[in-house]
């Protein structure tokens, strides 16, 4: 059997944010039982994936995250273990991040703006002032779980252009990411519904991205830009119905159930996505602690 060298696992669509540009599942998605979750494991397992970022939704929110992780980051055969990634809007209080942080290899955490009332209008939701509770969670990942690499991501759009280059600004030097990533809006699920007020075009997506590298270089943080034209091919996410979804022409594409596609032997991952992009996606964006990317 062939998987992909890299998976995007999502077993949960419900989010404690409601965040206008989400291009995950939609919140009202029935989470992935535990037994599912680790039947898709095993199944990752046998394929010998090498990477697997959890999202969603918001992942934090499930029970057993700690064991998936765990379960996830168990060494395969080969005897190396697999880059497990989560990628979190950081709300999780302290107490249950420190169950999940010691099977990460890497954290990805969001911060929209520099300025504060830009930052409120994207990540909409949050009881508590979201952008300080990321920072809170980064300084703590910093301090007392050394092993994370941290991944910062940024996702551009019509309401943060000004303060979304300087959010480097917030965080002191001793807790810079490991790898700062711009993104472009991914025009999908609620980002699909808001589109038309939310995204920008091209040319002005690239205007933001020249200034973001003069913001990484002056923070000596290495930069990855992720741009809607480059999704096509570099994606296999598993949902928590278990379907698989892939990036086709900029779209998400359904192409049938993980179990069911495996039972009949119509899995072939090389037919929907394109592994170089899948791996160049990957570990550009999660590289190797000892193979990090140049500034």
């Amino acid at each position: 059997m062939q998987l992909p060298a890299f998976v995007d696992l999502r077993p949960i669509g419900r989010c404690n944010l409601s965040c206008p540009f989400c291009f995950g599942p939609r919140h009202e998605v029935p989470s992935m039982s535990w037994d599912t979750a680790l039947d898709v494991v095993g199944v990752l397992r046998d394929g010998g994936v090498q990477g697997v970022v959890i999202s969603g939704g918001e992942p934090t929110l499930l029970p057993y995250l700690a064991d998936l992780a765990g379960e996830l980051s168990r060494p395969l055969p080969s005897g190396r273990p697999p880059r497990v990634v989560l990628s979190t809007n950081g709300l999780a209080p302290l107490k249950t991040m420190h169950r999940i942080l010691p099977h990460l290899s890497w954290i990805a955490l969001p911060l929209e703006s520099r300025d504060a009332g830009e930052h409120g209008l994207l990540r909409t939701g949050s009881p508590a002032p979201h952008r300080d509770r990321v920072l809170g969670l980064l300084r703590e990942v910093r301090k007392n779980h050394r092993h994370v690499q941290v991944k910062l991501g940024t996702v551009v759009t019509r309401l943060n252009v000004k303060g979304a280059p300087r959010v480097l600004d917030l965080i002191d030097e001793r807790s810079r990411p490991d790898v700062w990533k711009v993104y472009q809006m991914s025009e999908t699920n609620y980002g699909a519904d808001n589109r038309d007020w939310l995204s920008l075009g091209d040319e002005e997506f690239e205007d933001v991205v020249k200034e973001c590298e003069a913001a990484a270089q002056e923070h000596e943080v290495p930069l990855r830009v992720y741009r809607n034209r480059t999704r096509t091919g570099s994606y296999f996410f598993i949902d928590p119905d278990c379907e698989i979804v892939v990036v086709d022409e900029g779209e998400e594409r359904r192409i049938g159930n993980l179990f069911e596609k495996l039972a009949d032997r119509t899995l072939r991952p090389a037919e929907v996505i394109t592994p170089a992009r899948n791996v160049e996606n990957f570990a550009g964006t999660y590289p190797e602690p000892d193979d990090a990317p140049a500034l």
